[in-house]
């Protein structure tokens, strides 16, 4: 089924949108604290599985079979792993610095700091950040659903992280009838259309302010993730995003994922722009909202890449 939202001159396709209680059981309360310690061990296993066996087992081990990973456009997962090289001498190893769970337990989200090196045993010659959001499976398992990152400098430190942050909804709530769970669908793809409308309105700092979380995480290629509204100016220009005047209208195609519980969702897919009045821009992205105590979807982790234009031609 595919669904077009038509707000304020900006076209947002919401194709096939997913609900996630059809990923596992049935809904229902959840030992919220429980599933979200599974859910960390789970972003942790994976690591040591890749440490141990590499990347192309462990992400073949640990992506869910619709699995999505940005190539820099979202692409499906397991294809990608199956063609690279099982000889691949890479060693690529990471751990969680903060896990987010639905109060339903079947949906939530991990990120934290990755090194890449040539080889087990080398130096790292590359840093930056993931963001993987992850869905429990039939049989009660986590895989990872979607898989995207960003490349940093390397930090001042790469000791081991000590504390996960683990945000949260506001309440412990039960889990949606399937109407409730496709209006709260609705509420989603329609934020993620308003989003796109303001961004090409009044540029994309101001429009995340305003539909921002207070401890909004934000992730750019080549800059450390910033954590809190106020630090969302030092990623994001002001202008960044904005429609040039008589240039072509600023386009997202967008899916939508919302738990159970309708507090916790992400939009992820791909906005075009136009840059200057001949030129147009595409970034990929995903979005993680939470629905605050006002029952307002807030923006709580921002995550774009670029696309390059030959990357687009090419798919």
């Amino acid at each position: 089924m595919k669904k077009s939202w038509v707000i304020a001159g900006t076209i947002c396709l919401v194709a096939g949108l997913i609900i996630a209680g059809t990923a596992a059981g049935t809904p229902g309360q959840t030992d919220r604290e429980k599933a979200l310690a599974s859910l960390v061990e789970a972003e942790r296993a994976f690591s040591r599985t890749s440490d141990e066996k590499g990347i192309r087992e462990a992400f073949l081990a640990w992506l869910a079979p619709d699995a999505i990973v940005f190539r820099p456009m979202p692409v499906e997962g397991r294809p990608v792993y199956e063609k690279m090289d099982p000889a691949s001498p890479a060693h690529l190893i990471w751990e969680p610095e903060v896990a987010e769970i639905a109060a339903s337990g079947e949906m939530g989200y991990t990120s934290g700091p990755y090194r890449l090196s040539p080889q087990r045993g080398a130096e790292p010659t590359r840093f930056g950040h993931y963001v993987s959001v992850w869905k429990k499976q039939p049989d009660g398992t986590w895989k990872v659903f979607l898989d995207i990152g960003v490349q940093h400098d390397r930090p001042a430190s790469v000791s081991p992280v000590t504390n996960v942050a683990t945000p949260r909804a506001p309440a412990d709530v039960a889990a949606l009838s399937p109407e409730a769970l496709r209006d709260e669908e609705k509420a989603v793809g329609n934020r993620g259309g308003q989003f796109e409308s303001r961004v090409g309105a009044h540029g994309y700092r101001k429009a995340l302010a305003e539909s921002a979380a207070t401890d909004v995480r934000v992730y750019r290629p080549g800059r450390f993730p910033s954590v809190g509204k106020d630090r969302i100016k030092d990623l994001i220009p002001p202008s960044a995003g904005m429609v040039y005047p008589g240039s072509k209208r600023r386009q997202g195609r967008f899916q939508a994922l919302v738990a159970w519980s309708g507090d916790l969702a992400c939009t992820y897919g791909t906005s075009e722009y136009g840059k200057t009045k001949s030129a147009a821009e595409t970034v990929s992205f995903l979005k993680i909202w939470r629905k605050d105590r006002s029952g307002t979807w807030k923006i709580c982790l921002d995550i774009q890449i670029p696309v390059p234009a030959e990357t687009e031609k090419t798919g």
